[in-house]
């Protein structure tokens, strides 16, 4: 479910299988941030990419939004230890209604499957279009429909995953753990391809992360994380092996 505790939501989404994740977002935030402009982190909850991205370029302003005042509360906090007000600032506000003008930011970036908590997740996207200058770029990343649905039928009682959970999953798109809705949608490449067409947008990249998961005692292995990087990097890209990664990611140009 989403978080509304700023301190809880850090504690949870840290580790090395959440390092793996992030740390391959980054690697193609890297590739795509601009050097200078402004940057709009929608969804972005305590921070932790309005952080990466302002550590990336040393030049760029970056606005972290969120529907929560406690991650907000958390993200401020965070800023001020890093030093990284006032270039780092933080917005209360909706995804599907952006309180931004139309072609305002020169990069808008939406993780964590934030836009997957939206009750309207075509009015959401619609808006990260909106806002975004023409040659601008969208990161969307989401959960992966048949990922996760790979993962829950492999599941059993101990994680409360039961065989209703993955009817639902499969008749909704939206994760349900031990009868409970999660209220997180996930989607297909396709539907995330259909957008780009919908909105005249150029797909600049897709890839997932990560594409093979892996436990955590191997993340922590320093003599063999090497080799499970190098090869998420090699086969992320892979259409073939896309749909059945963790996130699926796609950066999209505005015309």
């Amino acid at each position: 479910m989403k978080y509304d505790d700023g301190e809880a939501y850090d504690r949870i989404y840290k580790g090395p299988v959440y390092d793996l994740c992030f740390g391959m977002i980054e690697h193609y935030l890297d590739i795509y941030l601009p050097g200078n402009g402004q940057l709009l982190d929608a969804g972005g909850g305590t921070g932790e990419f309005s952080i990466r991205a302002a550590k990336l370029r040393e030049r760029l302003s970056c606005v972290n939004l969120d529907i929560s005042q406690s991650m907000l509360e958390r993200a401020e906090e965070k800023f001020n230890q890093l030093d990284l007000s006032p270039r780092v600032s933080n917005k209360l506000g909706d995804i599907q209604n952006l309180p931004f003008p139309d072609n305002h930011f020169d990069y808008v970036i939406c993780f964590g499957d934030a836009i997957s908590f939206c009750p309207d997740v075509e009015l959401a996207f619609s808006e990260l279009v909106r806002v975004t200058k023409p040659g601008g770029n969208i990161h969307l990343s989401v959960n992966s429909f048949w990922g996760n649905y790979h993962l829950m039928y492999g599941q059993n009682s101990q994680q409360n995953v039961t065989f209703d959970d993955v009817k639902k999953y499969m008749e909704t798109r939206i994760l349900h753990i031990n009868g409970q809705s999660t209220g997180c949608r996930s989607f297909t490449i396709e539907e995330l391809l259909l957008w780009a067409k919908q909105h005249n947008l150029v797909v600049k990249r897709k890839f997932v992360a990560p594409v093979f998961p892996a436990p955590k005692e191997w993340l922590g292995d320093e003599s063999i994380l090497p080799e499970i990087m190098e090869l998420q990097y090699k086969y992320c890209e892979s259409e073939n092996l896309m749909e059945f990664g963790n996130h699926l990611n796609v950066i999209y140009e505005k015309r």
